[in-house]
């Protein structure tokens, strides 16, 4: 789902530049002045600086296969609303983790201030639930769907929340609380995906969740995997810079996996090292070459693979055999074998 396609798509939900007439269906008609211009510069111009920088767009993807296996279609342009909000994650992380460049770019808030930067991350949070409010949709599903995002939304911020908390404080997370929080924070829009398609096709409760499940495995293996892209990655190719999540002092699974596996004095340095948030690279090509040593790396590209084949053989009995069914099994083994 790429170029004109997803182009399409997140335009229907945020226009690349409001007319008057698509602001008074936004925000309804104004009992004074709309300054038009401003409220393009600040929401919809950055908004689609980061959308026109790409993206896998693969939870939408997630939404559209499994609704199409079961023989539905997008009532209302739901697919927007989990890519829209991964953007707002997008722009917020940035700011929180003080991020130079996303997508081989400057940050957004580099670009246009940490003030409309922090404004549009919230802005895309509950804007696309307009379009789930606009819908027409039946009432009980409608109520679903809110119900839904209300509680994807929560988990998201808590998931984000321990992560922030972790590495600022030195706490070392057990792998168990690690693959908790990687399922708030990077599963829960997979499974908001999922759970859309379910409510729409009225797959029934044990079989959603099922499918749920599978879609959730796919977000922390990606995280997984995304954190192995920061410590073995080429920059041009995914844009992010080499290191960062050891300069953040990140405790990632490829931490807690090498710190199960290091000597006490090797662990205490790779400790040692997280704890300086440091950005030279002779300490952070260090702590890489500490985590390589351990093995970690391996461990945690089959712990992705086992997470996913796992839930994938209990998804895959609920849903029909057809065209999506083998498109989501290829869309998972991508996202887990991505070039790392």
């Amino acid at each position: 789902m790429a170029g004109g396609e997803a182009d399409y798509f997140l335009e229907r939900a945020v226009p690349r530049r409001h007319t008057e007439k698509s602001a008074n269906s936004l925000l309804g008609k104004p009992k004074f002045e709309y300054d038009i211009g401003s409220i393009n510069a600040c929401i919809n111009s950055p908004a689609w600086e980061l959308f026109d920088r790409g993206g896998k767009r693969w939870r939408p993807k997630i939404f559209s296969l499994i609704l199409g296996a079961f023989g539905k279609k997008d009532p209302c342009n739901l697919r927007a609303v989990v890519e829209i909000v991964h953007n707002g994650t997008l722009v917020i992380d940035d700011i929180e983790d003080s991020s130079k460049m996303r997508r081989g770019k400057p940050t957004l808030h580099r670009m246009y201030g940490t003030d409309v930067s922090i404004n549009l991350g919230n802005t895309l949070y509950y804007l696309p639930l307009k379009g789930i409010i606009d819908g027409k949709l039946p009432e009980k599903m409608k109520l679903a769907l809110l119900e839904s995002y209300s509680i994807e939304m929560i988990r998201i911020s808590h998931g984000q929340g321990l992560d922030i908390w972790w590495h600022r404080h030195s706490i070392y997370p057990t792998e168990g609380q690690y693959l908790q929080m990687c399922a708030y924070k990077t599963g829960t829009l997979a499974r908001m995906a999922s759970d859309f398609a379910g409510i729409v096709a009225g797959i029934p409760g044990k079989k959603r969740a099922e499918i749920n499940s599978f879609a959730e495995s796919l977000g922390v293996a990606f995280q997984i995997q995304d954190d192995l892209l920061d410590l073995t990655g080429d920059f041009k190719k995914f844009g992010k810079k080499i290191g960062g999540d050891i300069t953040e002092g990140k405790k990632t699974l490829a931490v807690i996996y090498a710190l199960k596996a290091l000597g006490k004095g090797e662990g205490a340095e790779l400790k040692r090292i997280l704890s300086l948030h440091t950005r030279d690279p002779r300490k952070i090509g260090r702590a890489i070459a500490l985590i390589k040593k351990s093995g970690a790396i391996e461990r945690c590209k089959e712990r992705a693979r086992e997470l996913v084949r796992n839930s994938w053989g209990r998804a895959e009995k609920n849903i029909p055999d057809c065209r999506e069914k083998r498109e989501l099994e290829k869309l998972a083994k991508f996202l887990i074998e991505r070039e790392i």
